[in-house]
């Protein structure tokens, strides 16, 4: 029996990995009012970013949070703030501010908002670790819903969010399901400027989620850093050059790849 699942999942992943290699994902990658951004020099006209730009992050300490704090503070952004549960202590710099906040009361720590020109969502979690179905829904959409709020409350010019490839308000399954409803609320608050990035199977550097471990024999996943890297360009490239109001782009593999200059 083992076997039987070990071959299903194999011959599965192979074919999401010709999908990847040959047509950037099945599902439509570019929203109908965006187009995908033309990477020209920087031109540091932008004054926020001249002056100094300020960013907010919630899921810094995640396997994909870890790169993007790390990009960040070596980027342009002059304070990188992260929301966190807990402190880690792996990453010190003068540049970045942990707030150690309850995500559960995240309206008490609406100050931290303040006077930040990008906010970056990279929170994930699974069913197993958060519990139930229920939890997960509660983790993933209602902190990302609150901190949706307070940017745009704030002022916050861009939002920067991470979901996954197939995310879908009306999937049948839960992960893709809440997904998509994340990227909904998101254009919903209409910020000056949305990118969501989609990835598909991503190398985390961790083996917590066993499917992800026979997949990664199988198919070449993206590696956690090159994603990191591509939201940190995407978000200077949107401060620096300043596109039109309510931009909304999405981005899966084949152009998360572009944006870093690989592939």
């Amino acid at each position: 029996m083992k076997k039987f699942y070990f071959i299903l999942i194999t011959s599965i992943a192979f074919i999401f990995q010709y999908i990847y290699n040959n047509s950037g994902y099945f599902i439509n990658t570019i929203s109908e009012n965006s187009e995908i951004s033309n990477y020209k020099p920087y031109n540091f006209k932008y004054y926020n970013m001249s002056q100094g730009a300020k960013c907010i992050v919630i899921g810094g300490t995640g396997a994909t949070g870890k790169h993007l704090i790390r990009e960040l503070i070596d980027s342009k952004f002059v304070q990188v703030t992260s929301l966190v549960r807990k402190e880690d202590l792996s990453i010190q710099n003068e540049k970045l501010k942990q707030v150690v906040v309850d995500f559960d009361k995240l309206e008490d720590y609406k100050e931290e908002f303040k006077d930040k020109d990008a906010a970056f969502n990279v929170l994930g979690t699974t069913r197993k670790q958060a519990g139930s179905a229920e939890r997960f829904r509660e983790i993933e959409l209602g902190i990302s819903s609150k901190f949706a709020d307070l940017s745009k409350e704030s002022g916050v010019r861009s939002m920067h969010l991470l979901t996954s490839t197939g995310s879908n308000p009306n999937s049948f399954f839960l992960y893709p399901k809440v997904k998509g409803e994340i990227e909904e609320k998101m254009k919903k608050e209409g910020f000056h400027y949305l990118s969501i990035f989609r990835p598909g199977f991503l190398d985390r550097g961790v083996g917590d989620r066993w499917i992800e471990n026979v997949f990664i024999k199988v198919v070449s996943p993206m590696k956690v850093s090159t994603l990191a890297k591509a939201m940190r360009i995407e978000a200077e490239n949107e401060l620096l050059n300043s596109p039109p109001s309510n931009t909304v782009k999405i981005y899966s593999n084949k152009e998360i790849y572009e944006i870093v200059g690989e592939k």
